[in-house]
């Protein structure tokens, strides 16, 4: 952590406070056991005499742990029908359940994406014994799904469906159909494309009352000259809200030009990450409480946790780091008494979803330069910083004596540890 006195900070030009529905500025602004699917039931032994009785069909296991029934013969009595004879029941073993996995496949599921679960794998049905009306063996019920492995830190590239095929798409303001509306959004697609390349993907969302021209008049929260700088070309996306503000539809919005991107352009579908600042970082904030499986890490530039939809958490982990001016009155560090409203508790709730330890009080800006803390015991996958400075609302912050924004500068190396 470096101090120091935080520069007084240029505006781009006034805009609508999101957070706490006031005026405010923008500035220029994620081993299992293995698991014995059930096994084919012992075929009946054949009745001495008598009508065979309809088979009783062996109902399909349900997925679970739970140990796989007994098929026992009915003496007289399938489903319909009478047998004379008893049949000898078929036997079905017990699927075990796959048990929780961290980064390899939970046996009997199959590999987690992002830490989400695994499919639980189905026991086989047994069959019928011949002869009297004996049922078979009841299906083995499948193993659990065990819980799908984090990602590691430097991964090899995911590529999706659009890599390897020619594209039409090109950089500008494009139309999309969401939610039976035409949405309109930003792409910017490196000058040099190559279609056999997974690049990253950053959505970034603007501030309340503005327009993705806006973030890609800045350069995407400065990030895109970072890319270039570092040779490491990026795909970005600035989004358009319908009116003023975020709201509940622009979850679907994300879904949708995400799909269009993965299905048209080659990107590496482990590295999607979401930025934005003010109502931008909330809707970022909104998102990151259940797109965990398609957001590999978040920047929340001024967020805060309410005056926003928010949906119903998975209580997943999320890479996520966060920005606050401590003197920033329109999305504060805490709203006014609340124990729960303001970009504090964000910082709690993912540290907590996360496992990372949350320490009573968390270190914040005293005087000097900028403090960012990381949160302790948190898995190498799944960090959580929090950003404090002397500063109001803003995206732009400099440290003394310094003239580059650290904001964008810790948001880019915040994103390439991954």
């Amino acid at each position: 952590m470096t101090r120091g006195r935080l520069l007084v900070l240029s505006i781009l030009g006034p805009l609508l406070g999101g957070c706490a529905s006031e005026a405010g500025h923008a500035s220029t602004t994620s081993d299992g056991a293995t698991e014995t699917a059930a096994t084919t039931g012992t075929t009946g032994n054949s009745a001495t005499s008598g009508t065979l009785g309809t088979t009783a069909a062996a109902t399909s296991g349900s997925t679970g742990v739970t140990t796989g029934t007994t098929g026992t013969g009915t003496t007289g009595t399938g489903t319909t029908g009478t047998s004379v004879t008893t049949g000898t029941s078929g036997t079905s073993t017990t699927g075990v359940g796959g048990e929780s996995g961290n980064s390899g496949t939970g046996a009997g599921s199959t590999v987690g994406t992002m830490g989400g679960a695994g499919t639980g794998g189905l026991g086989t049905t047994s069959t019928t014994g011949s002869g009297g009306a004996g049922a078979g063996g009841a299906t083995g019920i499948g193993g659990a799904g065990g819980t799908g492995g984090a990602l590691p830190l430097g991964n090899p590239p995911v590529s999706s469906a659009g890599c390897g095929k020619a594209t039409t798409v090109t950089s500008g303001k494009k139309t999309i159909t969401s939610s039976g509306q035409d949405r309109t959004y930003i792409i910017d697609i490196p000058a040099d494309y190559d279609m056999t390349k997974p690049y990253r993907l950053f959505y970034t969302s603007h501030w309340i009352g503005s327009t993705s021209e806006a973030v890609r008049d800045q350069d995407y929260y400065f990030l895109k000259p970072l890319a270039t700088a570092a040779n490491e070309p990026a795909i970005f996306v600035a989004p358009q809200s319908d009116g003023s503000t975020w709201q509940e539809k622009d979850h679907a919005l994300f879904d949708d030009i995400l799909a269009y991107v993965k299905e048209n352009l080659c990107i590496d579908t482990t590295r999607v990450f979401a930025t934005g600042f003010s109502f931008g970082g909330m809707i970022t904030y909104s998102l990151s409480v259940n797109h965990q499986k398609d957001i590999r890490a978040a920047v929340g530039i001024a967020p805060a946790n309410y005056n926003i939809y928010v949906p119903p958490k998975t209580g997943e982990p999320i890479a996520w780091m966060q920005t606050t001016g401590l003197d920033d009155g329109t999305c504060p560090w805490v709203n006014g008494n609340s124990a729960t409203q303001g970009a504090k508790y964000i910082a709690i709730e993912h540290a907590t979803d996360n496992g990372c330890t949350v320490p009573a009080d968390i270190p914040t800006w005293q005087n000097g330069s900028h403090v960012c803390y990381d949160f302790e015991g948190c898995p190498a996958e799944y960090p959580v910083k929090a950003c404090t400075f002397s500063g109001g609302h803003t995206n732009i912050a400099n440290d003394p004596g310094s003239g580059s924004n650290w904001i964008a500068q810790d948001s880019w190396d915040f994103f390439m540890q991954f």
